[in-house]
């Protein structure tokens, strides 16, 4: 072999060497760059209740409850992400905690839209009450135990959705 041979070999084989450090640097980065993200379907029913509570505004008239159920749907995240950083499945423990993370979570969600449709209902109570009020001379207010043009207020004591099931009654049995 000649001596320009000899520096093209050599010149080759360090190119060579560069070149797979630097694919090996690649991948590396690759794979700390893209973590595994585990799948979060799990957490749809969840999810879904949360946002449709959400639209209607529950968090402007329930957010502690809404504040609740994000907390839970968080923590249930958290599980995931966890387990798929370590590169393993999710423990038995780990699934039913999930479960049970989204199953209340759902709960919270489904109280916090009920809260809302019950104080949107209050509201318009409120609102015919008045007009009667004022239409019949009295001056009675909902859940007010005085009579108004004759009949005695529908909702008696307590604030709608804290009646129990004399309110529900009254609402046809609505839950």
């Amino acid at each position: 072999m000649s001596a320009s041979h000899h520096r093209w070999f050599r010149h080759l084989i360090a190119g060579a060497a560069i070149a797979a450090s630097a694919a090996g640097a690649g991948c590396a980065s690759q794979r700390a760059a893209q973590p595994h993200i585990p799948d979060q379907s799990v957490l749809d029913p969840a999810t879904q209740a949360l946002q449709k509570a959400v639209s209607v505004h529950a968090d402007q008239f329930a957010p502690r409850i809404v504040d609740s159920a994000r907390r839970r749907i968080t923590v249930a995240r958290d599980i995931l992400f966890k387990a798929a950083e370590s590169d393993r499945s999710l423990t038995p423990a780990e699934h039913d905690r999930i479960q049970k993370l989204v199953d209340q979570a759902r709960l919270d969600a489904r109280a916090a839209l009920i809260k809302t449709q019950a104080g949107a209902v209050q509201s318009q109570i409120g609102q015919l009450q008045g007009r009667n009020d004022h239409s019949n001379g009295t001056g009675g207010s909902v859940g007010d135990s005085a009579t108004n043009g004759g009949q005695q207020s529908a909702l008696g004591g307590g604030a709608l959705g804290q009646g129990g099931a004399q309110d529900n009654r009254m609402l046809g049995g609505a839950q």
